[in-house]
């Protein structure tokens, strides 16, 4: 009974281990996720973001692979007096923490770089002046929105730009920017992602609500 009670603990430590290493395997590239803010605040109005007129706020900073993601891959905690040292990253402390245990304990790198480069990416894509004072809804076409986004990012690709919308396709979401691993360059989004935006944004326009 010993030996099959210690064979039993064995692979059970052996089934973890696998378990873990699978989780923390090496992904394919990074989604840099927008929120648009007037969107989320359309539906959550007492949200501390929602009195700050923000436009595109930081989502998080995601591993993927070519098509899924990895998450949760440790329990390390991230120090608040870590996330109060970039102000303004994100809209909510409550935010990066949830990110930060989802999405990037799988990136491979320290909580504190981890929001350095979620900033880096974040800092390195300019906001179309046409969204930055958006004082009227404004309509636009999938391809549209993808022009403007190029304009003000000569370096990022047409295919490494993708969005999420809702209510069936009416009111933009977010915006998807797709980096390499390095977090160096801009990069073709997976299958996933692309299938996401088709699928989301599928109607001939969509709406982008105005900066309250």
């Amino acid at each position: 009974m010993k030996v099959i009670l210690n064979s039993l603990l064995i692979l059970t430590m052996l089934c973890a281990v696998t378990a873990q290493a699978a989780a923390q395997k090496s992904f394919d590239y990074y989604v840099l996720s927008l929120s648009w803010s007037p969107e989320f605040c359309s539906i959550h109005p007492k949200d501390n973001q929602c009195h700050r007129n923000y436009g595109v706020v930081l989502h998080g900073l995601w591993p993927q692979y070519n098509k899924g993601y990895p998450q949760s891959c440790s329990k390390e905690w991230i120090p608040a007096g870590l996330i109060r040292s970039f102000p303004g990253l994100y809209p909510s402390d409550k935010l990066a923490i949830h990110e930060w245990q989802k999405h990037g304990t799988c990136s491979g790198l320290s909580p504190k770089n981890y929001l350095a480069l979620s900033q880096r990416l974040k800092q390195f894509v300019v906001t179309p002046g046409t969204l930055q004072n958006l004082t009227k809804p404004l309509r636009v076409t999938s391809s549209q929105l993808n022009g403007l986004i190029r304009i003000s990012n000569p370096k990022i690709k047409s295919d490494a730009i993708a969005f999420s919308c809702v209510d069936g396709g009416r009111f933009l979401q977010e915006i998807y920017v797709c980096f390499d691993k390095k977090g160096g360059a801009s990069t073709t989004c997976g299958i996933d992602i692309q299938r996401r935006s088709r699928l989301s944004c599928g109607r001939p326009n969509f709406l982008i609500r105005n900066i309250r």
